[in-house]
């Protein structure tokens, strides 16, 4: 019976129009989001002809299939594998939540599977493609970010034993020297 309503369902909602608020089409102000007519003089509230359908109740699906998936199961977020313990398979599709990371939603998708739930809102071959290709990005930045260090290390050690290569002047020798400096100076502003 399920089966009979949900296609009933299913062609009901390809004939049902996209409901949205009077004059969002005119004004960018007003959002498209669909928001019931009040005014006094609304026409679409009037249901006069030409204006664009207004929600009712004709235009819902039937009560028993009312709030399930395409499919027929009903939507259950899951964030966490303690979850899925009240679910039951055979009924209960899963929508993992859009909160979860990649690590954790790897693991839920994997935990699914194998439990042999149905995931609604996620295609489990393309997510673990674009996993990968993102780990190996990752792998790659940490490679990177390595030899960067490694790099500046060198230099690090390098500029250390130029320093100690070269050896530090006493305070006599940098006095003598300065006086060396402003006497070459005084020399030149002479000529």
């Amino acid at each position: 019976m399920n089966k009979e309503l949900l296609t009933i369902r299913n062609r009901l909602k390809a004939s049902k129009p996209t409901f949205r608020r009077h004059d969002s089409h005119k004004k960018k102000r007003v959002s498209a989001s669909w928001r019931r007519p009040r005014g006094r003089q609304s026409k679409m509230r009037l249901h006069t002809k030409g204006y664009s359908r207004a929600r009712s109740t004709g235009f819902g699906s039937p009560l028993a299939v009312k709030a399930l998936s395409r499919t027929g199961f009903t939507q259950n977020v899951v964030s966490n594998v303690l979850d899925f313990n009240i679910l039951n398979k055979a009924n209960d599709g899963v929508i993992i939540s859009r909160t979860v990371g990649m690590r954790r939603r790897k693991e839920l998708i994997d935990f699914a599977l194998k439990n042999s739930f149905i995931i609604l809102n996620i295609v489990p071959e393309k997510f673990n493609k674009s996993f990968e290709s993102v780990q190996a990005a990752k792998l790659e930045h940490k490679k990177v970010i390595a030899s960067r260090k490694d790099s500046k290390a060198k230099q690090k050690k390098a500029a250390k034993k130029e320093k100690k290569a070269t050896p530090e002047l006493s305070d006599e020798e940098k006095k003598l020297k300065a006086k060396q400096e402003k006497d070459k100076l005084l020399i030149k502003g002479d000529q």
